[in-house]
């Protein structure tokens, strides 16, 4: 009896232990995370601001399959997310991704009506204006689903949340980005068009209800065929101004097709306009014309990470 006495009065003795210090651990920091990918995942470092004005917050991409996260212990939502000169944003703990739509999104959400002005209120963000953008987070959605429903369609995404929803790598959304890219040059015109240069959209940055979806161009998911061109890097942070390299696995004529997008010399060096956006550079094979590839080129203001 002594014994289970004392074997009683251990027991007990531990579960108030437990019970002292949480009965198991603490709960996980709250957190905000997704992927960063334009069909291809992003590498490099994104960015997090809170309505509070807290300093900016930074984390590593995994340049495998863009995703990132960031310990929001402590912050103030709604947050806004930045990876190159592509927006997301979050009302709180979950999801947030960040992609070409999800641009689209914070822009209506915004008003912004191009990248520069988009930009600069990153940089010095008002917290009474982040809570209106989170408050138009769901009119944008629906904008979105309408707008592009015919493309969006055609992926089998049509309710697809660029921002919230799952998000996985050569798979539904991240399958478009592969076929079709996204530019938006310098007075925020919005150009969306596949791989083989055939445009389904044309609008205004923050107002896609006031783009225009060209339906008949859409095409078979896989249609516009992968290319045997490589170009490399597949997407370039650079600030206004700079410049990148660029390189083909075969002899290629460089052009820029985004309008007011910079220039691209005969050996691939690519020249960024002076004003912020997202461009697009192609390479058309010379020994077969009928071959092409396109890069983008995300474009921020003169001191801004990228």
């Amino acid at each position: 009896m002594k014994n289970i006495a004392a074997g009683l009065i251990a027991s007990s003795a531990l579960l108030l232990a437990l019970v002292g210090c949480g009965g198991g651990g603490s709960a996980p920091a709250p957190s905000v995370s997704g992927v960063a990918a334009t069909g291809a995942p992003l590498s490099g470092t994104a960015y997090l601001k809170d309505a509070a004005g807290n300093p900016e917050m930074s984390t590593t991409i995994n340049g495998q399959n863009g995703a990132f996260s960031f310990n929001v212990s402590g912050k103030t939502a709604p947050y806004m997310l930045r990876a190159g000169s592509l927006y997301s944003m979050s009302g709180g703990p979950g999801t947030a991704n960040i992609n070409p739509l999800s641009n689209l999104m914070v822009a209506e959400m915004g008003g912004f009506t191009n990248m520069s002005s988009m930009n600069s209120f990153y940089r010095n963000p008002s917290p009474t204006t982040m809570n209106t953008m989170f408050a138009n987070m769901s009119t944008a959605r629906l904008h979105l689903r309408q707008t592009m429903a015919p493309l969006m369609n055609a992926y089998g995404i049509s309710n697809a949340d660029p921002i919230a929803g799952p998000f996985s790598i050569g798979q539904g959304m991240d399958r478009m980005f592969d076929d079709v890219k996204m530019g938006i040059d310098q007075n925020g015109n919005v150009t969306m068009m596949y791989v083989s240069g055939t445009q389904v959209y044309s609008g205004p940055m923050g107002n896609m209800p006031g783009g225009t979806m060209m339906s008949n161009n859409i095409m078979t998911p896989g249609a516009p065929v992968a290319s045997a061109i490589t170009i490399t890097p597949i997407v370039a942070k650079i600030q206004a101004g700079g410049t990148q390299q660029f390189t083909a696995s075969v002899p290629v004529t460089w052009s820029v097709i985004s309008t007011n997008g910079g220039s691209i010399s005969a050996d691939g060096l690519y020249t960024a306009p002076v004003r912020q956006g997202m461009y697009l550079v192609k390479g058309t094979g010379i020994a077969d014309p009928t071959q092409s590839s396109t890069a983008t080129v995300m474009v921020g203001s003169m001191g801004m990470m990228m």
